[in-house]
């Protein structure tokens, strides 16, 4: 083996082993702290599942509103596993896992492809992948059955890029249709993939461009005249109340912002602010520098994936800047701006300033490896209080699974689901079918937390 290709051989390995410790530690996180239990919007499924049961599961099960969404395949998806396990949510947290090593695949499948005309993957991108991808930050998604809604979204949202990227052509262009379409039908920001997708479309449709434009134009109007069919907008402001003044338009691109920096700074909203400001800075300025490459999957790819998280930031902010800045740090939204982040690192890898590297390629090779260490040390930090998070909760439902098997406690009961005398109608319903707590298998109550 000559010294080239075992030193390549060599980092190809370190590279995968260090992908694989972000890895390990979210499936030791959700091993450690999962309870068996239903939480928050979880406890939809029950009038679904009983219907399911009783034969009486209709279209409409699926397709009705939960808040502004229409989460038809998560239901489906969710509704199906709970039937196989009896609904064992540990089930749910291992599909949620499996759903973002899938979004981590075609991260991987990206550098594999993409970068072989550019002298190979840089091979460790893949470890700043994986750290960003199976972030604890995200532990909403991670530790609720329910949130596959957000997952499913995503994965579904970068394959598309993925398949647009590489050629909006034939079969590439229906599978990103499709993409688009389980996208918009799992969470509704699922939505502004289709706008976010124009320009690809038009970069990569070739010669017949335009008329498969027309076809992503056409689908995305189907998609959106049956996503809102009878929709019933929820009781909030109108999108427009974000721009009534300045202070008001002012506050929407704060939440904007705080939107995209929310990865790497956690909750910490002043630091969310100038993160999410440094990252959009970054990515449309290597955008417009690398321009050149627009028709190559290598800068396609990421050039998606920032249009759509900000697209995303933008649709987020429309609807929910008026419950406050501080809501866009939630960790569930957290999912669908880390593209944004591995997009700005793709493109930091890919520029090469052509003068300056004649001249001192250490210098760029050393600013491009101090800015993604810093991006990587600030999201490594910015996990710390998500990991103490799911710890107190997990510790709070492990009471409230307790207050569910006996159901004499109201205030054990609002901490699975804030209606309490919903959530004791729908406690018999899973009582009397045999599901989750009181499925003959279920482990019957865990050891209550505290000192041994």
């Amino acid at each position: 083996m000559s010294r080239p290709y075992r030193k390549l051989s060599v980092s190809y390995a370190l590279a995968t082993l260090l992908a694989l410790v972000p890895f390990a530690y979210l499936v030791r996180m959700c091993a450690l702290r999962y309870v068996d239990v239903p939480v928050a919007d979880a406890w939809e499924l029950v009038p679904r599942l009983d219907h399911l049961y009783s034969g009486t599961l209709t279209l409409s099960d699926l397709w009705s509103q939960h808040n502004e969404h229409r989460p038809l395949f998560p239901i489906a998806l969710l509704l199906t596993l709970a039937r196989l396990t009896r609904w064992d949510t540990r089930w749910e947290i291992a599909l949620n896992v499996a759903v973002g090593a899938g979004i981590f695949a075609v991260y991987c499948a990206y550098l594999r492809t993409a970068w072989r005309a550019h002298g190979g993957a840089p091979v460790w991108l893949v470890p700043v992948f994986s750290l960003l991808l199976f972030s604890p930050i995200q532990w909403e998604n991670w530790m609720w059955g329910w949130q596959i809604t957000v997952l499913l979204c995503a994965f579904a949202s970068t394959l598309a890029a993925y398949l647009t990227a590489n050629g909006a052509t034939g079969g590439r262009l229906a599978g990103a249709v499709g993409c688009a379409v389980v996208a918009t039908y799992s969470f509704a920001a699922g939505l502004l993939v289709w706008p976010a997708h124009v320009a690809g479309i038009w970069i990569a449709g070739g010669p017949r461009r335009a008329a498969r434009l027309a076809i992503w134009i056409g689908a995305a109007a189907i998609t959106w005249a049956t996503f809102f069919y009878d929709f019933q907008r929820p009781g909030q402001p109108s999108m427009l109340s974000n721009f009534t003044s300045l202070a008001a338009a002012g506050r929407f691109v704060q939440y904007v912002i705080v939107y995209l920096g929310s990865p790497i700074a956690g909750t910490t909203s002043g630091f969310a602010a100038p993160a999410g400001v440094a990252v959009f800075v970054v990515f449309a300025a290597l955008a417009v520098r690398l321009r050149a490459l627009r028709s190559d999957p290598v800068y396609l790819f990421p050039l998606i994936l920032g249009i759509q998280s900000v697209a995303f930031a933008v649709g987020s902010g429309l609807g929910r800047t008026w419950m406050g800045v501080s809501q866009a740090l939630a960790s569930r939204y957290t999912t669908l701006s880390l593209p944004l982040w591995c997009a700005a690192a793709s493109l930091v890898i890919l520029w090469r300033p052509a003068p300056i590297t004649e001249r001192h390629p250490g210098i760029v090779a050393a600013v491009k490896v101090s800015a993604i260490v810093a991006m990587l040390v600030a999201g490594f930090a910015s996990t710390r209080p998500a990991v103490y998070t799911v710890g107190a909760r997990s510790q709070v439902f492990m009471y409230a699974r307790r207050g569910l098997l006996t159901g004499h406690s109201s205030t054990l009961l609002l901490q699975l689901y804030p209606k309490v005398d919903v959530i004791r109608e729908r406690r018999l319903v899973i009582k009397r079918r045999g599901l989750s707590v009181f499925r003959p298998s279920a482990q019957p109550s865990y050891p209550l937390p505290g000192p041994e």
